[in-house]
């Protein structure tokens, strides 16, 4: 099923990523918060953060690169919106590298950074006005109500009416279709 368990030094409980919650061990159903972040390629983070400093560990494979991706069907971005899951395969994000959509009455926008091989989910809305965006280019993305052109790494408008305003990015994780249909077998797949 590929999928990543973490275990915590302090108690020894093996949590899921996927679900977010000690499997087991001491805090076994413990539920985690859940933290906002991005798989991304060194360049892309490198490129928005040029004083970053690394630790260098020891890396347990050579697996991971944007190649890992290469079979797009067998991965999904995953996430969960009112306690309901939904899905989008990287095949879809390929295609249609940002997409508007309305869950629950709650507008949001995907975005897809070719270049750093990452995926955003952002609540698109700016001051409760819901924004429908469309792709201008591989960095960037404009909405269709002011025309302000927004960063798709950060989420920010750079240009136009909206300048300096900011989405805010919800919790989304990149994952293997088998594994997350495994833990969500109730995830409704977003079709463009």
């Amino acid at each position: 099923m590929r999928s990543l368990v973490m275990s915590d030094l302090e108690t020894e409980t093996e949590w899921s990523h996927l679900l977010g919650r000690g499997m087991a061990g001491k805090l076994k159903n413990q539920a985690l918060e859940p933290v906002v972040s991005d798989m991304v390629t060194w360049g892309s983070w490198l490129k928005a953060y040029p004083g970053t400093s690394v630790m260098d560990m020891k890396r347990t494979t050579e697996n991971y690169s944007s190649d890992f991706y290469r079979d797009l069907e067998r991965f999904v971005f995953g996430f969960e919106v009112g306690g309901k899951f939904s899905h989008v395969t990287m095949a879809q994000l390929v295609e249609t590298p940002v997409h508007s959509f309305v869950i629950q009455n709650q507008h949001l926008v995907t975005a897809f950074d070719h270049d750093g091989m990452v995926v955003r989910i952002f609540e698109a809305t700016v001051d409760q006005r819901p924004l429908d965006f469309v792709p201008v280019d591989a960095g960037h993305m404009q909405d269709v109500q002011s025309q302000s052109l927004w960063r798709i790494s950060s989420g920010e408008a750079i240009k136009g009416p909206l300048v300096g305003s900011r989405l805010e990015q919800r919790v989304g994780i990149m994952s293997f279709r088998s594994a997350w249909m495994n833990f969500h077998p109730q995830s409704r797949e977003l079709e463009f």
